[in-house]
């Protein structure tokens, strides 16, 4: 205990030392002001349209169900095939990471036979694209604050070295590692300020729009907030490393601006613009095509409507010992209905599959770029946190899908019931379709997504400490 007292009383005036240099530069401090300020704008912004995607969901939400209960004495054929809309709700995270949700729509029609995508994108208007390709909180955080620890902190060692009073330092017989310590603690400091409107504007912003259970939005917002500390201190030991590595601030900068160029601006794009000149993903159209052709037929084969009512209606004729399907003892329609649905589902079921399939090679490309970037590691990472990746696309749209499947079987059966007092119609029928209550899935659910971003982080900072902490007294 008294070994670990005596190094950070050691550690203290060193730091302050470096502290004391970084304030004295007046590029540091005005950049970071502004830097600090566009965040801040940033997240207000983000947080508006939050708040104002969040309220339009809930108004549109209550509504369809209203229209829903409200439809009176309507055929239930009719209803099933006008089926509603449900909308997916925003998480109150998703304002420190918005992700894929400008772009991954946020309104789904369930109806029988068909199994729509979603769509109402909010990238779709027009100001928000140019605002979502400059800037989100995350991608602010993630990609600039590293810039300005690259510029704050690439001749942390080569200008002292260049100075020569990095000797004269060393000859008090200050340990190296004390030293790059100090330097990184220095640096991560700088790096937390920078970070701070993120930590605490987005934090409580995040948790004043909570719509999950305490414990798993405060969860979410902490390991986000964790991971993104952690991203930083992985910088600020990488920039101090390449500093005492190297024999120039020219040099260091280069290095610096090269790695970082390429890691955030180039792998991304890169990494799916390549499989995409060999993989091309279809359109919506084309996708639509699929069990379009299936279900309607073409010169080569039979509508599936067609060919299941006439199947139906032998089995059913004489099954029952009738002449005519309205002798049945039931309403023959909606067992149609029933059925057809079983194999409409079946094709929508393999086409998603299939589509998922071709997003394959794309998502292993990501998977791969990211153990080469640290940016898009903790991007994946962040995103997860905040319900704005595939993962959370995926789980919404199969929770839209399994509720369609729902509410056609129930309108369905009640549609196989001849007209009787008895008879399931009217708002008793309306009611029993259930309301849409989407749960986005818990922490523990979405872990295996996490912990390959950490790994990689992991490996990249015992790299630099390693690299760093070995003396490097000869260059200069």
């Amino acid at each position: 205990m008294s070994q670990v007292k005596s190094v950070i009383q050691k550690l203290i005036p060193l730091v302050n030392l470096e502290l004391s240099y970084l304030r004295s530069e007046r590029m540091i401090w005005i950049s970071g002001l502004i830097f600090m300020i566009v965040l801040t704008g940033e997240l207000i912004l983000t947080a508006h349209d939050h708040a104002r995607l969040r309220t339009a969901a809930e108004r549109a939400t209550a509504a369809e169900r209203e229209n829903w209960l409200n439809q009176g004495d309507r055929d239930p054929h009719g209803a099933a095939h006008h089926g509603t809309f449900l909308f997916k709700p925003v998480l109150p995270v998703s304002l420190l990471d918005p992700g894929l949700l400008p772009y991954s729509g946020t309104t789904i029609r369930v109806e029988a036979h068909v199994r729509h995508r979603l769509t109402n994108r909010p990238a779709e208007n027009d100001v928000e694209l140019i605002r979502s390709s400059l800037s989100t909180p995350a991608k602010l955080v993630q990609g600039v604050i590293p810039l300005l620890l690259i510029l704050y902190g690439c001749g942390a060692i080569t200008r002292e070295r260049q100075q020569g009073t990095f000797s004269i330092i060393r000859s008090f017989g200050i340990p190296w590692s004390l030293l790059i310590s100090a330097k990184n603690v220095a640096l991560l400091v700088v790096a937390f300020i920078l970070v701070s409107p993120y930590f605490i504007i987005g934090t409580g912003l995040s948790l004043y729009f909570e719509s999950l259970s305490g414990a798993q939005i405060t969860l979410r917002v902490f390991l986000l907030g964790m991971g993104t500390a952690f991203y930083l201190f992985c910088w600020s030991c990488f920039v101090i490393m390449i500093s005492a590595r190297t024999r120039s601030s020219q040099m260091s900068l280069t290095v610096l601006l090269m790695f970082w160029g390429i890691t955030t601006l180039c792998l991304p794009p890169l990494s799916t613009n390549l499989v995409s000149l060999t993989n091309a993903l279809p359109s919506q159209e084309e996708v639509r095509k699929w069990s379009n052709q299936r279900k309607y037929g073409n010169e080569e084969s039979t509508n599936i409507y067609r060919k299941i009512r006439e199947e139906l209606t032998k089995e059913m004729l004489t099954k029952y010992q009738v002449k005519s399907t309205r002798e049945l003892p039931f309403n023959f329609s909606g067992l149609v209905m029933l059925e057809t649905e079983k194999v409409t589902d079946r094709f929508y079921q393999e086409d998603t599959d299939r589509l998922r399939e071709l997003q394959k090679p794309y998502e292993r490309a990501v998977a791969a770029a990211a153990w080469l970037s640290p940016f898009m590691a903790i991007h994946q990472f962040t995103a997860s946190l905040a319900g704005t990746d595939n993962y959370h696309h995926d789980h919404f749209d199969a929770a839209a899908e399994e509720y369609r499947q729902h509410l056609v079987q129930v309108v369905n059966k009640a549609d196989t019931q001849k007209e009787s007092p008895e008879a399931l119609r009217g708002s008793s029928l309306w009611k029993a379709v259930r309301e849409f209550e989407y749960q986005p899935p818990s922490v523990s659910a979405i872990s295996h997504v996490l912990w390959s971003p950490i790994l990689l982080l992991v490996i990249w900072l015992a790299s630099s400490l390693v690299m760093a902490m070995k003396p490097n007294d000869s260059q200069g």
